[in-house]
């Protein structure tokens, strides 16, 4: 789904990185889950449902240009978040998630979305580390660093302060699709 910077031809994935960390009393003190392409794929499929453009940045069109066109987009390419080091990010996931794993490389992913056919044959690469194994003082540090972030007035760690949504904001346009879809055939 991602090209290269400077790129047009999709070769590696959105490839999700995701960083979870423990507070010591059963919930999680840093959560961090992001995908390393600029945005994630549905965002541009939801766009197109609703007939609304998407963001400068998010995709280039088949010659490589960008676009805000969610169709030109789709049949494009998506770029990488933070340009050159955001494809490195991808890059690193694409080898730890295919290539250590022996799974398929991105190039060779048939269509995710389809309702049939065999199993895509996709890796996934976890690195889980116990501190408490490594650093008696791990807990202290992280204290320190939660603690120096707090102290700033509009600052957070990624993952703390989240709100859930109360209140989703559909397009008609997709709500008129998501009506017809749960008629059914006539």
């Amino acid at each position: 789904m991602v090209a290269p910077p400077g790129g047009n031809q999709k070769v590696i994935g959105t490839n999700p990185i995701a960083m979870s960390v423990p507070n010591g009393e059963g919930g999680l003190a840093v959560h961090f889950d992001f995908s390393t392409s600029a945005v994630a794929l549905g965002k541009i499929t939801m766009a197109k449902a609703a007939g609304e453009p998407v963001p400068l940045g998010w995709a280039v069109d088949a010659q490589g240009e960008p676009t805000t066109d969610p169709q030109t987009a789709l049949a494009g390419a998506l770029v990488s978040a933070g340009g050159y080091k955001g494809w490195g990010f991808g890059v690193l996931a694409e080898l730890l998630a295919a290539g250590i794993t022996g799974s398929v490389n991105s190039l060779d992913v048939g269509g995710l979305k389809l309702p049939d056919g065999a199993p895509h044959g996709l890796g996934q690469f976890y690195f889980i580390i116990d501190p408490s194994t490594h650093h008696a003082d791990f807990a202290d540090r992280l204290t320190r660093l939660v603690d120096a972030v707090g102290l700033q007035e509009g600052s957070r760690l990624p993952g703390s302060n989240r709100q859930a949504k109360v209140e989703i904001n559909v397009p008609d346009v997709l709500w008129d699709a998501v009506g017809i879809l749960c008629k059914g055939p006539s």
